[in-house]
């Protein structure tokens, strides 16, 4: 799997050659169809089998429920064709889901809709492919999806976690990384020659991901964190006795998901500070200064240059935003999306045309509803709600709201099924009576309104839950993940930023107690995203409180609420008087 720099030199010749020729060379890849396509045997390395298009029996089309509204087309020469499509990876019931989408001329429209993930969508460069990763065998491999000839390849098998793909300019090949060893390595493979071996770019010990190859072919940018913070490298294909060179690092922030700009110039990358932020940077610029853009993070950019398309991941929802590259204006308004979007690509020209005949021959059903509410209305003769005892969970209060105890369960159900340990069997607060003593600095209290839970904190402690540190608008969030009981790749994902560490406020470093904690590199292994999961199932998180740096209870990083929109004194009067909520609050409400 190490390369040789002769590999490397034959490898960049054959991208010259290919990009002076490219209308000559670029041909479709055509799997050989299996009858059981289901891999059986793990193997060393990343050999390629072909395997079926997996289809759905035909049903009605259906888009999310909560599909982004198309925007008047802008003044101009714009076309469909010119303007391209959008293909994202998207939370779509209990999995990820592809969809194709442009907020002009297409509806958000399903591309998969099985019960597994499929993410990190890559469009290859004639718009005939679709690069994704999926772990519809349990472990996340690479597929190649053809539009053109319906059928659906596997590019990878092999016990490593494949994450990020891009592709070579020429379609010849795709870049990608692969968590192995308890690191990220970046690895190049052939995409019309299966029986050509991979080539491992990158080897050590540090990570190495999220790569993206240079429109000429010669480079590729990536994210490392070889000098303590994740920075922005670049590959020097072409030049084997010094491949590696730094383009923007910081000892304060760290940056993240490099794109090439359509001719070669400059790179998107993401900023991540108090604010994520979209900048530019010219990496071949000796001055390498820095222009910030606008808020967002994971860029892509618009077919023509003109633009990058942003991630806005406000606190419990995910909004798309494009930015102008000459003057910074905003091309797209912040457009709310349907649901979480991990990652995304843009494309033009014969990918218009290519999604249309694939979708047309291809019906996709809704997924099914997450959890069942059987409880519409009040059943108490007063009118409000009941609070029910949560079966088999172990809690000072075991019990919630009758209105959203079903997704309560349905949610513990899914997370014990991915994660393979019964996380919220035991709680360490479900409802708590109002007779309780009031937590300082949390004056409206989700936990008395039956529609809150707050998990144990034995697995912090134990390190099988860690968080990420997330601000917005100046109030801090935290991202909870939980290990994974197997360790095989089937379940959860590597982390790639730091996490954030609440016990060393204790450890007698002063700083570390003046902030609350402090940054700490990420643990190795795979981690659950719960925060994301529990999101769909309704349950929201809280920013912490103005005390969190002094005040454990008040980070709330273990509290998870489902709200529904209510406020805090509707929800306490949908099981309390009002007399005893005027108690609880020391005044007079009225609604």
């Amino acid at each position: 799997m190490k390369p040789g720099n002769h590999v490397f030199a034959k490898l960049f010749s054959l991208y010259l050659v290919v990009i002076l020729i490219s209308g000559l060379l670029i041909s479709a890849c055509k799997p050989k169809i299996t009858e059981t396509p289901v891999p059986t045997d793990t193997v060393v390395g990343y050999p390629t089998i072909d395997i079926p298009i997996i289809t759905t029996p035909a049903q009605t089309v259906s888009n999310p429920t909560a599909a982004a509204t198309l925007l008047p087309v802008a003044q101009g020469n714009s076309s469909a064709a010119n303007a391209g499509l959008i293909i994202l990876s998207m939370s779509d019931g209990a999995y990820n889901h592809l969809f194709a989408y442009h907020p002009s001329y297409l509806a958000m429209t399903r591309l998969t809709a099985d019960a597994w993930d499929d993410d990190s969508p890559a469009i290859s460069p004639d718009g005939g492919k679709i690069a994704f990763t999926s772990n519809r065998f349990g472990t996340r491999e690479i597929y190649i999806l053809d539009l053109v000839s319906n059928s659906l390849t596997q590019m990878t098998n092999s016990s490593a976690f494949e994450g990020t793909i891009d592709w070579s300019p020429d379609g010849s090949y795709i870049v990608y990384d692969v968590y192995q060893n308890e690191h990220f390595d970046l690895v190049i493979q052939s995409v019309n020659d299966q029986t050509e071996a991979p080539i491992q770019l990158t080897d050590g010990t540090t990570n190495n991901f999220q790569p993206s190859w240079s429109p000429d072919g010669s480079e590729i940018a990536f994210v490392s964190d070889r000098s303590g913070r994740n920075a922005i490298w670049l590959a020097r294909l072409q030049n084997p006795e010094d491949r590696f060179m730094e383009v923007v690092s910081s000892k304060d922030v760290d940056y993240g998901s490099p794109v090439w700009s359509p001719d070669g110039t400059k790179l998107a990358i993401t900023r991540h500070a108090s604010n994520n932020e979209i900048v530019l940077i010219q990496p071949h610029n000796p001055i390498k200064e820095l222009v910030v853009i606008g808020s967002g993070e994971n860029p892509a950019w618009m077919p023509d240059g003109s633009g990058v398309l942003a991630t806005i991941k406000l606190p419990n929802e995910t909004e798309i935003v494009a930015y102008s590259v000459i003057d910074r204006h905003l091309m797209l308004p912040p457009i709310p999306m349907g649901g979480s979007i991990a990652e995304y690509d843009w494309n033009s020209g014969s990918l218009v045309q290519n999604i249309q005949t694939w979708v047309a021959k291809n019906t996709l059903p809704q997924p099914a509803p997450l959890w069942v509410e059987t409880t519409v209305k009040p059943s108490s003769a007063n009118n409000r709600r009941s609070l029910v005892e949560l079966p088999e969970v172990t809690a000072p209060q075991a019990l919630l709201s009758d209105a959203v105890d079903n997704s309560f369960i349905a949610l513990r159900s899914l997370v014990n099924q991915r994660i393979g340990w019964d996380l919220l069997a035991t709680l360490d607060n479900a409802v708590i009576p109002p007779t309780s003593s009031p937590m300082p600095g949390i004056p409206e209290n989700w936990l008395y309104t039956g529609r809150a839970i707050g998990l144990n904190l034995a697995p912090y402690e134990a390190g099988w839950m860690v968080v990420n540190r997330e601000e917005f608008a100046g109030n801090i969030y935290w991202r909870v993940w939980v290990k994974c009981k197997i360790q095989d790749g089937s379940c959860g994902e590597p982390l790639q930023d730091p996490v954030w560490d609440f016990q060393s406020r204790s450890s007698g470093n002063a700083l570390a107690y003046e902030n609350g904690g402090e940054y700490k590199p990420m643990p190795t292994g795979y981690w659950f995203d719960f925060s994301e999961m529990a999101r769909r199932f309704g349950w929201q998180r809280l920013p912490a409180v103005n005390n969190w740096r002094s005040y454990f209870q008040g980070t709330q990083f273990n509290v998870f609420v489902f709200q529904n929109d209510l406020t805090w004194h509707k929800a306490m009067l949908e099981i309390y008087p009002s007399e005893q909520v005027d108690l609880l609050t020391g005044v007079s409400n009225e609604d």
